[in-house]
């Protein structure tokens, strides 16, 4: 039932953001742009994509080398992470978080609790690289709405930094939890507060150039799309569709990426009618190579996970693979 809620509810916001997008916005213009499209130019995106998926494979293994007090090299995160965007793609939730960290704990026999530390702490800093780098944009663009980013990303930076002292709330754990749930929250936030300032610093500036990459991609779809746009809208349209992620929504992000797109972009002022048909080609372009590696990834580490038993949500229990 909680599934099927979730469903229900990613549903209803990927409604209501097209039904936004199409009341708000003049949909035969954007058809029609998207359907003049040099998809050639398209090609071009895919070395960019690889890029980003081998900086933030490295970006991850950063993370969970220091969460687990174990060496882990880029290659053997890279897998999993496409499995994650896979998931993502097909199954509302972000359930291609959970499919990630049950893989590598299981893979590379680690803490459970230790594998998530680093992907909460992981999504933690892509926000504060993305909200750090959506104000440089805005203010380049002359909008004020610069100002309410830069505050965003630095209270994420704050939490990230106390996240050294996270063992202090180990106190605050109740005695009444059953002692194997206890023992991996303990895990849990020493883990968190193993990954430090030094990595989580790494971490934020390799988030940066994934980040950039995704604004390039803006540039090409424009470029496919015959429009013109300034480096600094290509940022906020990119970013702006990463922030319409987070939002609940229908499988693949449908409607909320083009929303957070056209949302942020119209804070740096440039119209809906030119970001929508390059934010959908962006959105669609992403979403089919990164799905498709995740489906061939998913091939390499099918011993490791059940999608089966994911998607029915079958009890996880946080101190799995405690040793």
């Amino acid at each position: 039932m909680a599934r099927s809620g979730r469903l229900l509810v990613g549903l209803g916001f990927s409604a209501a953001a097209a039904a936004w997008l199409v009341v708000t916005t003049d949909i035969g213009a954007v058809i029609q742009r998207v359907q003049q499209a040099q998809l050639a130019w398209l090609l071009v995106a895919l070395p960019v994509l690889a890029a980003q998926a081998w900086i933030r494979a490295a970006r991850w293994a950063a993370l969970v080398s220091a969460s687990t007090g174990r060496p882990v090299p880029p290659s053997r995160t890279l897998d999993p992470m496409l499995l994650g965007y896979f998931v993502n793609a097909v199954a509302p939730g972000r359930l291609g978080e959970v499919a990630r960290t049950l893989v590598v704990s299981r893979r590379e026999s680690f803490a459970l609790s230790a594998v998530a530390a680093s992907v909460i702490v992981e999504r933690a800093i892509d926000v504060l690289a993305l909200a750090g780098l959506a104000s440089i944009a805005l203010a380049f663009s002359g909008s004020d709405w610069s100002l309410p980013f830069a505050a965003l990303a630095l209270g994420i930076a704050v939490v990230v930094l106390l996240g050294g002292r996270a063992t202090v709330l180990g106190r605050f754990i109740p005695g009444r939890l059953p002692t194997r749930l206890a023992d991996g929250l303990r895990g849990f936030l020493r883990s968190v507060a193993a990954i430090g300032a030094r990595v989580s610093a790494r971490a934020a500036a390799l988030s940066a150039v994934a980040w950039l990459g995704d604004a390039m991609l803006v540039l090409i779809v424009a470029r496919a799309l015959d429009l013109d746009i300034a480096p600094a809208a290509a940022v906020a349209i990119g970013l702006g569709g990463s922030l319409g992620t987070a939002l609940p929504a229908a499988p693949g992000y449908l409607a909320t990426y083009e929303l957070g797109a056209v949302t942020v972009a119209g804070f740096a002022g440039v119209p809906r009618e030119i970001v929508l048909p390059v934010a959908i080609l962006t959105h669609l372009v992403g979403v089919l190579v990164l799905a498709t590696a995740g489906a061939v990834s998913l091939g390499r580490v099918s011993g490791f996970l059940r999608l089966d038993a994911l998607f029915r949500g079958d009890r996880l229990d946080i101190a799995a693979g405690e040793h």
